[in-house]
């Protein structure tokens, strides 16, 4: 079965507010095996909604609203529904008394208008609302569903969790759901690791998708099966062909990160880490201590360099460090804005001195993340002995 999303609230289209509803309706209803294809958003216009939905129900199984169940003049998604399924709205005393009792307690003030939310299309079933007053609804038509649910993110995925899941799975009687595992890759372009992964893209079992980031291409492999020891099967054998594809590159888990994986490294080689940071402006500190990286010990951050001085003061702070702390690398980052560059020097008692100097250099915050990624990169690479040749 296939379902479409249709986002009701012109907030939505303003700006004011981020749609994190059909994020988590999509992601949900992949989990079961139902695939999304469309999402629309529309402002609180009748005639428009109507248009929209109109358009979903004759390309999919279900369409899944959110929004416009509120009790004010501009909520009208019942209103757009009954016009859709030519159903006259019918009110439903139990319900008002329901909305009435939670406002009671909560010390509201019960308005006429309240009773709006008591109101439902013909025929449909009631979706009861746990934590808020607007209840949401099913209505069957022409062999078709339409769900409404309230836009308060809390209360929708209550009740779509509660409701609207173990509905679907009844009704349409899915079997299957979507196994979905992600892989990382830093410190290489997606055009290049389109190139290595080459015809393994169009495999549609499982199905392969690359999605970059400043800080890294992640690689999503998704397949639909009733049974979980034969996705995993699958995802698998998949994941081997991409790891011979990108050797030392890939790191497994959306949940798993670069930075987790150099504590890992510098946890099984008994070792520390302390940075002397005059580039990012403590964005690769950050990200350690983000990551809760138990192997990062101690660092300091400067502003941009600018002379050779104040180099050779990053360079003299370097040895106290290696003085101090024998039993941790260091590592030094600065940018070079007349070459263009950025230095990054790892050092240690059992290392020799590496430079690497990455071809750009800057300070926005897209500019910090991919300079911090790429030198966390090329110290893991170094600290496991990766030589990836990208030919």
């Amino acid at each position: 079965m296939n379902a479409e999303l249709v986002m009701i609230g012109t907030e939505l289209l303003l700006g004011q507010i981020i749609d994190t509803n059909a994020n988590y309706l999509g992601e949900k209803l992949a989990e079961i095996g139902v695939d999304v294809y469309r999402k629309t958003t529309v402002g609180d216009n009748q005639s428009r909604i109507v248009d929209v939905i109109r358009e979903s129900l004759g390309r999919c199984d279900v369409v899944i609203c959110s929004g416009g169940l509120g009790p004010t003049v501009d909520d009208v998604t019942r209103e757009s529904i009954a016009e859709v399924t030519n159903s006259p709205l019918i009110y439903h005393e139990e319900l008002y008394r329901k909305i009435f009792e939670k406002l009671e307690k909560r010390g509201v003030k019960v308005s006429e208008n309240n009773k709006k939310q008591a109101l439902l299309p013909e025929g449909a079933i009631k979706i009861n609302n746990p934590i808020g007053t607007a209840p949401g609804f099913i209505k069957e038509f022409n062999s078709r569903y339409i769900i409404c649910l309230p836009g308060v993110p809390f209360e929708l995925k209550a009740m779509f969790e509660e409701t609207v899941i173990p509905f679907l799975c009844e009704k349409f009687n899915i079997q299957s759901r979507l196994y979905i595992r992600v892989l990382k890759v830093y410190g290489l372009g997606e055009s290049r690791i389109d190139y290595k992964l080459g015809e393994l893209l169009y495999s549609s079992c499982p199905t392969i998708g690359l999605l970059a980031s400043p800080e890294c291409v992640r690689i999503r492999l998704a397949v639909k099966e009733a049974s979980q020891d034969r996705a995993e099967e699958i995802l698998d054998k998949m994941e081997q062909k991409i790891h011979e594809r990108l050797p030392g590159l890939v790191l497994s888990g959306e949940n798993y990160s670069l930075e987790k994986e150099i504590d890992r490294i510098l946890r099984e080689k008994d070792r520390f880490l302390t940075i002397i940071d005059g580039q990012t402006a403590g964005m690769v500190i950050y990200r350690l201590i983000q990551a809760k990286a138990e192997r990062f010990l101690c660092g300091e951050v400067f502003s941009p360099i600018g002379n050779i001085e104040e180099v050779k003061k990053l360079f003299d702070i370097r040895e106290n460090y290696l003085l101090k702390f024998s039993f941790a690398y260091n590592l030094i980052i600065y940018s070079d804005p007349d070459r263009k560059v950025t230095n990054v020097y790892l050092s240690g008692k059992d290392i020799e001195e590496i430079h690497w100097e990455l071809p750009f250099y800057g300070h926005e915050e897209r500019d910090r993340v991919r300079i911090s990624v790429i030198s966390l990169e090329q110290v893991r690479r170094k600290l496991l002995d990766i030589e990836f040749k990208d030919s």
